[in-house]
């Protein structure tokens, strides 16, 4: 099963030593993210460490290893589709653009997210934890 990670999903892997964090270094599933999501993780990384009570490397190292599990997109992979995404997105909540850009972009089964905004859209298929655990 092939999916777009969302960011949110992702901090949750690193807070905590979780069902989340175990799907992600899992084999069950193929996992995409856009490259910015990289760079939107690291401004949380001060927050991430205040709340899993590991320190900045530690986060670094547990970020890359699941880094090593993800397929990271770059933008120019997924750019063609960002007009569509945003008129997708634009009453819902833009900041959801890249992910619905890029999940528009390749035959895939949807995005993971727990982002209730995201779910507003009617395009892409958008599971929750939840629904991720149901199907394993």
């Amino acid at each position: 099963m092939k999916l777009i990670i969302d960011t949110n999903v992702l901090i949750s892997g690193l807070i905590k030593d979780s069902t989340t964090r175990r799907i992600l270094f899992g084999e069950k599933f193929t996992f995409y993210i856009p490259e910015w999501v990289i760079v939107e993780v690291n401004k949380y990384i001060p927050e991430i460490c205040q709340k899993s009570n590991l320190t900045q490397i530690e986060i670094q190292t547990l970020l890359n290893l699941i880094l090593e599990h993800l397929n990271v997109v770059p933008l120019e992979n997924y750019q063609k589709k960002l007009e569509k995404a945003r008129e997708i997105m634009s009453t819902i909540d833009e900041k959801d653009t890249q992910f619905i850009a890029l999940a528009i972009s390749f035959k895939n089964n949807g995005i993971w997210s727990n982002d209730k905004h995201i779910r507003k859209q009617e395009k892409i298929k958008v599971y929750t934890t939840s629904e991720i655990i149901k199907i394993l």
